[in-house]
């Protein structure tokens, strides 16, 4: 007995590939570079060349002489199958290595004098007070089945999203590709920052370059980086390339989104948070990966400090579990003061960075339209996890490298 595919259900019903591109050619599209757009080309051109039908030649396909009345017995067999009919050896050879139908045996029932499985005919007949039934050995131990489930970092996400909620924070969105206006000038980031350069960023192709920026925002950003833009400082002293600003990158972090969303609620009070993914051109080790996952959040309000960020912070770990943490000074071009944040990572036995914050700039702030205070920090999701979970190795969590049969271990954890 034969059955359908998945594969041979879907040419039962749309077509085999070969005779569809040929009907395709017969009705006047030849060109290569047009018909490759078609979802079964290259299955289709593969048996098409192979039966005979079609050659190819200067970037053109040609049907060939008797191609009008193409027809393949192997859509006919297809319905036999689909039918239930019997369809011989030989018939079914060509589907069979085609993928497009699979051979099924149906187990006995009563096999070398034994009952292999109790049905209704063995004991309406009577047969099971005759024939003994199979001893079945239930030490034995059963392969392991994979099945779905939520994955270590869409557990996390949702977690951390409940947190932030509870703490009165709205969640926001934005590109992953984006200009880099957005994920360096409107932070104050200067053109000829190391960050800027193909060491750390991904840059795009296609498109190189975002059509078009606001014109008030780019007039204050171009201000602010030349001269300070009115706010006391005198701004980085060079001459600003709105060409640099517009070209496309990966972003390297989700404060990207954060200055979008500045100059759209620029108005006090605001709590925004997003947790997605982000860029870098990192080597890959126990804690970096090329692409991993920012916990942003911002606080918009008047009269903020430090104080408030670090309490913020103290509130955000201890919700999560979190309690050895340290801040420690450092430089960021878009906030004054700046601080690093560390966990004591419980296996390792040492202090792991597992994020950045700060306080906004005026020449950030006031470019993007906004006069109130701003705090805001990046945290790294998958070090949070690390210390959350004991895990000492970031590689395992997702990538090319992680490792499937650690992933399929992780506790399931739920929580209201």
């Amino acid at each position: 007995m034969y059955a359908l595919t998945r594969e041979g259900e879907e040419y039962l019903k749309n077509g085999l590939p070969e005779v569809r591109l040929v009907k395709e050619v017969l009705s006047g599209r030849t060109s290569m570079k047009e018909l490759q757009r078609l979802p079964y080309f290259t299955i289709g051109l593969m048996w098409a060349k192979k039966n005979g039908w079609v050659t190819v030649s200067g970037g053109e396909i040609r049907a060939e002489a008797g191609a009008k009345s193409v027809k393949s017995d192997i859509e006919a067999v297809l319905a036999d199958v689909e039918r239930g009919r019997e369809v011989s050896a030989k018939l079914a050879e060509p589907l069979l290595s085609r993928k497009l139908v699979e051979e099924r045996r149906e187990s006995p029932i009563i096999n070398d004098g034994e009952i292999l499985q109790l049905t209704p005919d063995i004991i309406r007949s009577g047969a099971w007070e005759r024939v003994p039934f199979k001893r079945y050995d239930v030490s034995l131990r059963m392969p392991e089945i994979s099945y779905g489930r939520k994955h270590v970092l869409r557990m996390a996400i949702d977690r951390i999203s409940r947190v932030l909620v509870e703490m009165g924070f709205k969640e926001m969105e934005g590109p992953i590709a984006d200009a880099e206006f957005y994920v360096y000038d409107c932070l104050f980031t200067p053109q000829d920052h190391p960050a800027r350069t193909a060491w750390d960023q991904f840059s795009l192709s296609k498109p190189k370059t975002i059509r078009k920026l606001p014109a008030d925002v780019v007039r204050r950003v171009k201000a602010a980086h030349e001269h300070g833009g009115g706010t006391g400082s005198k701004g980085w002293g060079y001459s600003w390339d709105k060409d640099i600003a517009m070209r496309m990158m990966l972003r390297g972090h989700t404060t990207s989104v954060t200055a979008r969303y500045l100059l759209e609620h620029n108005s006090p009070p605001n709590r925004y948070f997003s947790i997605d993914k982000i860029f870098r051109n990192d080597s890959l080790d126990k804690t970096h990966l090329l692409e991993f996952y920012q916990i942003e959040g911002w606080v918009m309000d008047g009269h903020l400090t430090v104080r408030d960020l670090m309490g913020t912070f103290g509130e955000f770990y201890r919700k999560l579990g979190i309690r050895d943490i340290k801040f420690k000074p450092t430089y960021n071009p878009y906030t004054e003061p700046s601080f690093e944040i560390y966990g004591r990572h419980p296996k390792l036995g040492r202090w792991l960075e597992i994020g950045n914050s700060g306080m906004f700039r005026d020449e950030m702030l006031r470019a993007l339209g906004v006069k109130s205070d701003v705090m805001a920090w990046g945290l790294g999701l998958e070090r949070t996890i690390m210390l959350l979970n004991n895990y000492d190795d970031i590689r395992n969590l997702h990538g090319t490298l992680c490792d499937l049969d650690f992933l399929r271990e992780v506790p399931i954890v739920w929580e209201y």
